[in-house]
């Protein structure tokens, strides 16, 4: 009687879940792919490519129609793009600029169709707008041991070359997606180097140096608490760091030291503040994993035997896609913080836009509020 009651029961369980799962269907229909071409979905979950923009291929039917179909195990915000299998050839607008990302809420069954008219880095189209404000250097193909060799590109404070000032450095991750459109993996770019340009001409921004980091085909492992994380975190604080010290006028000292990304990026800043808190005194972490899926770094600081840290944090998030999902893990970041001791407005400053993606183009509208609350000027 038991075994049945047993049998019963994990049979209708197992009703409930295959019930449960959602069955979407896409279907797109593109125009200039051409018969050595195919189309991919890059998006939110690993069902959709896990924002890789070649691992999701679309199956073409006869009629010229391209479609694939998943399920997913419960509702969820559907957020992605189309590509041709790279992020240099995303669904573009009729004017070759790139939209920001579709969301759908997938909550039953459905059919999504979707018409694209042109790619970035097409023929007849200009895939970015903009350019690089101010004057960069690069070092090139830099790595140590397991860290990839990767870029980096260093802007130089205005005046720079005609004066003997020492400046301050911020250090930035994913620095490929912050000063030039012509790299940005997303069809726009952080545009700090155009938000400082005016604030220092302003008076409200203190000049600095600001160096990005490129990131590599590792990014998440690198970006956050494992193996690959901590041999990133030294490369940053023992070849970087030391490295664009010796090269340019900086403010070598923790007080004048500073880092920020966004999302993997935005964890990595908190665990730079964190870990190397003798090297770092502020960071920005936009839209930070601090926990969500596999990631968990929460725990990390809750169990801290260490002393209060001395530290300026900023943390930034939006409301909407997976903006959403990353809120709770800052929330029980924020909480943890406060029951170390730390205190909102002199450790901490938060910051929420209800209306904001998870994209560079709002990070880009977020980036000059947070240039101004940590390194303002007092003038």
């Amino acid at each position: 009687m038991n075994r049945l009651k047993f049998t019963l029961l994990f049979t209708i369980i197992l009703f409930s879940l295959n019930f449960a799962q959602i069955k979407i269907k896409m279907i797109v229909k593109a125009e200039g792919v051409e018969n050595s071409e195919s189309v991919y979905i890059a998006g939110n979950r690993q069902e959709i490519g896990n924002w890789n923009p070649g691992a999701t291929k679309f199956f073409k039917e006869p009629n010229g129609n391209w479609v694939y179909s998943f399920t997913i195990p419960s509702p969820d915000q559907l957020e992605f793009k189309f590509t041709k299998g790279s992020w240099s050839q995303e669904a573009a607008n009729p004017d070759g600029t790139i939209p920001g990302n579709t969301i759908a809420n997938a909550v039953s069954d459905t059919v999504l169709e979707f018409k694209i008219c042109c790619w970035s880095k097409s023929a007849g189209t200009v895939p970015f707008k903009g350019q690089i404000t101010g004057k960069v250097e690069y070092i090139k193909e830099l790595g140590e041991g397991n860290i990839l060799p990767r870029d980096i590109i260093i802007l130089l404070p205005e005046g720079y070359e005609k004066s003997s000032d020492r400046y301050p450095v911020l250090y930035m991750h994913d620095g490929q997606n912050i000063f030039d459109p012509s790299t940005v993996g997303f069809g726009v770019d952080w545009q700090i180097d155009e938000a400082i340009d005016s604030l220092v001409k302003q008076g409200k921004v203190e000049k600095m140096i600001i160096v990005g980091i490129y990131n590599s085909k590792n990014r998440r492992p690198e970006y956050s608490h494992s193996k690959l994380g901590e041999e990133y975190m030294n490369f940053v604080v023992k070849k970087v760091k030391p490295l664009i010290d010796s090269v340019y006028r900086t403010k070598p000292g923790r007080e004048f030291t500073y880092t920020a990304g966004s999302s993997m990026g935005g964890l990595i800043s908190f665990m730079l503040l964190w870990e190397h808190n003798d090297v770092f005194s502020k960071a920005g972490s936009f839209s930070p994993a601090l926990k969500i899926d596999i990631y968990d770094y929460v725990s990390i600081v809750k169990n801290t035997s260490s002393p209060k840290r001395n530290f300026k944090l900023y943390i930034d998030n939006g409301g909407k896609g997976l903006e959403a999902k990353l809120q709770p893990g800052i929330d029980e970041m924020i909480a943890t913080l406060e029951e170390l001791g730390y205190k909102s407005g002199d450790d901490f400053i938060t910051v929420f836009d209800p209306e904001a993606e998870h994209n560079e183009s709002a990070w880009a509208k977020r980036i000059p509020n947070f240039l101004i609350k940590m390194f303002g000027t007092t003038k």
